[in-house]
């Protein structure tokens, strides 16, 4: 039987999560998810269930609009509500829909995790940089500023100061390879029109996510996600190329930029870098030993080189990976139970690297 059954973009976008998710977490976890908490259980979850394009992808969302749109998916028989409240896995007519669907609701280069704390610092500054250079050149200093954070404003002025080239000169090639960096992947996956309607320049006010979906006629959710898209591809690309476009990258090489982990668990990192145990940490910092394994797990997940050899043994590691790979096991109680030697922690931690590789 064909599914002739339209459904907005938003709720295709928590059909698929709750897909992932398959009912082994509730509908809190993608709440935290979307908000981009920084708890070490999130973040696992974000690697564990291949959600990490998704981390902070709505740090707006009310837990509201997320139960309104799981219950809206139930009425229509696309999932189904399991014992537990606010717990999900999707019917047979709703993985159908899913698999009808020619594009993946997820974009292509959409990369919350890995990109969350940088975005935000490079839009302020590129957005503002625009603004500057744009009136600089038609000789205009009267202006409202695009951004108004103290921070931004000043990073921008000194950025400017420190130039050897001419305004001009400055604006040209900032134009230029912003240019040539939007118009590198050209493919339906981007859509660098939704970045370009939010800039600021002289005579021109940049859009909200609002206006500019509604001029484009999309889904607010559509385009807010494919904003990011965009947005995360020009990191991409500025960040793997940096001899292609070096003034792009010198927004994102400043400080402001630091690995994204939580306050918290840098602390932890900086004490283990200087070759401390994992009980001393714990001792000098007054903390808990489990949270103190939390931050190793959020570490661990965050830092790509990070050993956890001295906490789990290799040995260990493989067989929580055999465990996970041929049961398809996520829930940590499961593993447990095929590997009854390995601790909670050193489940987590394995899992973390196993998350971190796929």
């Amino acid at each position: 039987m064909v599914i002739l059954m339209t459904i907005s973009y938003f709720e295709m976008i928590i059909l698929y999560c709750l897909k992932q998710i398959n009912g082994e977490r509730t509908l809190s976890s993608l709440y935290h998810l979307f908000q981009g908490k920084k708890s070490a259980q999130t973040i696992q979850d974000a690697h564990l269930f291949e959600l990490s394009p998704f981390f902070h992808s709505f740090p707006s969302i009310r837990r509201e609009d997320l139960t309104e749109t799981a219950e809206t998916l139930e009425k229509m028989d696309l999932v189904s509500k399991q014992h537990e409240p606010l717990r999900y896995r999707l019917t047979s007519s709703g993985l159908r829909l899913l698999e009808s669907q020619t594009a993946n609701p997820e974009p292509r280069y959409l990369q919350g995790l890995r990109y969350q704390h940088m975005e935000g610092p490079l839009w302020e500054r590129l957005t503002l940089l625009i603004q500057v250079c744009s009136n600089l050149i038609h000789h205009q200093n009267s202006y409202i500023p695009v951004q108004r954070r103290k921070e931004t404003i000043e990073w921008v002025k000194s950025f400017i100061i420190r130039q050897s080239n001419s305004r001009e000169t400055l604006a040209e090639n900032l134009y230029s390879e912003l240019a040539d960096c939007l118009e590198s992947e050209i493919r339906n996956e981007l859509r660098p029109s939704f970045f370009v309607m939010r800039l600021t320049g002289y005579n021109r006010i940049g859009l909200t996510s609002r206006q500019a979906a509604e001029r484009a006629g999309v889904e607010l959710s559509y385009f807010h996600l494919q904003f990011l898209n965009v947005l995360h591809f020009v990191i991409y690309s500025i960040t793997t190329h940096k001899e292609r476009y070096p003034l792009l990258a010198s927004l994102v090489t400043e400080s402001g930029f630091g690995i994204s982990i939580t306050v918290s668990a840098e602390k932890t990192y900086q004490l283990l870098l200087k070759g401390y145990t994992l009980e001393q940490v714990a001792s000098i910092r007054n903390l808990k030993k489990s949270t103190i394994e939390d931050h190793i797990v959020e570490i661990a997940l965050s830092v790509k080189d990070f050993d956890i050899n001295p906490y789990v043994t290799i040995e260990k590691q493989q067989r929580i990976g055999q465990v996970a790979a041929v049961a398809s096991y996520r829930k940590l109680k499961d593993i447990r139970e095929q590997a009854p030697d390995a601790n909670y922690f050193e489940i987590r931690l394995s899992m973390a690297r196993l998350g971190d590789q796929s």
